[in-house]
């Protein structure tokens, strides 16, 4: 979205959310499905949250490289 001539940037306010929920779901997430017994929960809890700290990291150096 451009507004007078000077584009908006979402990354922001997005690089946090994704370093906050992989951390999240690493410590709660993770755990919990630990402490259950969910063995293949537990292994896509721990994807889903290095996952999104990998995303943040991504976007967090294209943003110092622009």
């Amino acid at each position: 979205m451009t507004i007078f001539g000077q584009g908006v940037n979402y990354y922001a306010f997005s690089i946090p959310i994704w370093f906050l929920g992989g951390m999240l779901v690493l410590l709660v997430d993770a755990r919990r499905c630990k402490m259950a017994g969910q063995r293949k929960d537990e292994r896509f809890a721990r994807f889903a949250g290095w996952l999104n700290i990998a995303l943040g990291v991504i976007f967090l150096v294209r943003e110092w490289a622009v």
